[in-house]
């Protein structure tokens, strides 16, 4: 069977060149189109990007070469699957119009939030993609949307995972420290006036950052029942700053848990943890999505990568006495392998490999 034909929507953009660098050489998918507004219709995908771009491997020449078409003119039924990484006010309304006919892999928040939608990682829900048989149907749609978190809820979500399923989680406070690449554009673009002001610098607010972490960890760590999701009923307090770092969130994490538990039964519950999605070896996916450190040097956002875009570091796991049953770690999360396109692809992978497409 052949390989998948693929559009990227939103293709120009800082999110959409992750995705199309995420999907180079894949073995399931194939790029078939790239779009993006009318403004870059007509042009090389290399031409339309020359002012903006902000690769950190290229995708190859032959990615580089194809001609951009106009997202709006794009008929879905010319292929497969779509991946969408528009900005959300596009994304209400294009990503609709192509879901109509074929699975719709978005980055954007634009439907994060609507009762029939999940909010997808496979290394962490894997069964709220139960819910798109419910959207499909309600909606009358032929595919469905399914988005990915924002980029600051993963490396959290992630981590607490294991610790709720084992010890339950009843409170968690987190304070990030987010790398410029996660504000996009403004944050890549060595000109821009939001980057000249991040640097050497920690800027105390993100606009909206808060509300969506607190929002989605309660979303993704809830469980399916009936035709939507219970949410897990933490409480969340969220801050969330700008760092001048590249590439990487850091986050500080306090729990709270249910049960009792020692720094050390915590480390090997996260070690040890493994889901049905893991078990599949999909081409993206990990063997194991959680590595934990002894050294209290560790992790790092600067040294990351050595270990795996796709990987989620944890360190510094220690008893916290503010809590009653507390829990303190620094967690770190690749937020464009991890957070935007490779986590979009690892997605695309497990709705695959479970037949949803």
């Amino acid at each position: 069977m052949g390989k998948q034909r693929v559009i990227v929507i939103g293709a120009t953009g800082a999110a959409g060149q992750n995705v199309v660098e995420s999907l180079a050489n894949h073995p399931w998918f194939e790029l078939s189109a790239l779009a993006a507004s009318s403004r870059s219709a007509g042009m090389t995908y290399e031409k339309a990007i020359e002012d903006a771009r902000f690769f950190e491997k290229t995708p190859g020449n032959e990615v580089l070469a194809m001609k951009v078409i106009d997202v709006e003119k794009a008929s879905p039924r010319d292929y497969d699957l779509a991946f969408s990484a528009l900005p959300s006010e596009v994304a209400n309304v294009q990503e609709p119009r192509f879901a109509e006919h074929v699975p719709v892999i978005s980055t954007a928040s634009a439907y994060r939030y609507e009762p029939d939608v999940p909010i997808l990682l496979p290394d962490v829900n894997p069964k709220h993609a139960k819910l798109i048989k419910t959207q499909k149907e309600k909606r009358g749609w032929e595919g469905f949307i399914c988005p990915g978190p924002n980029c600051t809820t993963v490396g959290l979500v992630v981590s607490l995972k294991p610790l709720i399923d084992a010890y339950g989680v009843r409170a968690i406070h987190v304070v990030s420290e987010q790398s410029l690449s996660g504000a996009g554009e403004k944050g890549l673009r060595l000109d821009s006036t939001y980057r000249k002001s991040v640097e050497m610098n920690v800027l105390p607010y993100i606009e909206g950052e808060e509300g969506k972490v607190e929002k989605e960890t309660n979303k993704i760590l809830g469980r399916l029942s009936g035709d939507g999701i219970k949410e897990a009923g933490i409480i969340v307090g969220a801050t969330c700053t700008r760092v001048h770092v590249q590439t990487v969130h850091t986050e500080a994490v306090y729990v709270d848990t249910k049960k009792p538990c020692s720094a050390e039964e915590a480390k090997e519950t996260m070690r040890s943890y493994v889901n049905e999605a893991q078990k599949l070896k999909l081409p993206s996916m990990p063997e194991k999505t959680i590595k934990v450190f002894d050294e209290p040097e560790m992790p790092q956002p600067k040294l990351h990568r050595q270990y795996g875009g796709d990987v989620t570091l944890v360190g510094r796991l220690r008893k916290d006495p503010v809590f009653k049953n507390g829990l303190a770690y620094i967690v770190t999360s690749d937020n464009l392998d991890k957070g935007a396109g490779g986590g979009a692809v690892q997605s695309a992978e497990y709705l695959k490999a479970m037949k949803y497409f």
